[in-house]
């Protein structure tokens, strides 16, 4: 299993008075703690209440720095976005190519993005509760973002059988039923315990899989009355027997 990435620190304050940082060092440095500050930020107050005042306070840099580095609170707050996926990404990715079955990679992708989001229940809340109804640069970023851990997510299943593997569109299904239930699960205040989510998540995405397993040839479904192991094409010669 992949280790989770740290948790971006606290941002703190550059020392006052004179110090040895070049002014673009000083502009990065007040950038990253922007960006860092942003999802404490949005999850205390949300997106649409907070203000370009939260985010320099809780980032302790001037108003001044805010606008030198972004245009406005959208502009910061999209950024943030991409960051706070981009990480998880990362993060799913290399556990989704470890293991020698989808189960092992499934799950081992899940277990390392929950326990991100479970170290950090702000960045959480963030990505899939206050972001997605950021207005509609973010919203559609948001659902750009579902759609490559979809990709994703078929990646880990690549020995299976094509007749196994459900259509892409079904991976987008799946993706926003493990979001929808993060969000459910931060709204109700267990952003935490995240990580006890692994298990009922991959019987949930192993159970699509499993819908494309073979069963009676041409779809055809047995009667109830038909005896345990007998195929469609025995069935039909014994009813065509009978006369029925």
């Amino acid at each position: 299993m992949a280790k989770a990435s740290p948790k971006p620190d606290t941002p703190r304050r550059l020392p006052r008075g004179r110090h040895a940082l070049a002014p673009d060092e000083v502009l990065r440095d007040q950038r990253e703690r922007l960006l860092v500050a942003v999802p404490a930020v949005a999850a205390e107050h949300g997106y649409e209440a907070m203000s370009v005042a939260d985010i320099v306070r809780a980032a302790a840099v001037s108003r001044n720095a805010f606008y030198k580095n972004f245009s406005d609170k959208q502009d910061c707050v999209a950024t943030a976005h991409e960051l706070g996926h981009e990480r998880l990404f990362e993060v799913l990715s290399t556990s989704c190519y470890e293991g020698a079955t989808i189960e092992e990679r499934v799950g081992g992708s899940l277990a390392a993005g929950l326990d991100v989001l479970a170290e950090d229940p702000p960045l959480a809340r963030f990505l899939f509760v206050e972001a997605p109804s950021g207005g509609d640069e973010i919203a559609l970023r948001y659902h750009e973002w579902l759609g490559r851990y979809g990709t994703l997510l078929r990646s880990a299943a690549p020995d299976l059988p094509s007749e196994s593997v459900p259509l892409p569109e079904v991976e987008q299904v799946i993706v926003g039923g493990i979001a929808s239930r993060v969000a459910s699960e931060v709204l109700r205040g267990r952003g935490e315990k995240l990580r006890e989510l692994v298990d009922p998540l991959l019987e949930y995405v192993l159970a699509f899989y499993r819908l494309g397993e073979p069963g009676p040839k041409e779809g055809r479904v047995l009667p109830f009355e038909a005896e345990a192991g007998t195929t469609a094409e025995t069935f039909e010669a014994r009813r065509k027997q009978a006369g029925a």
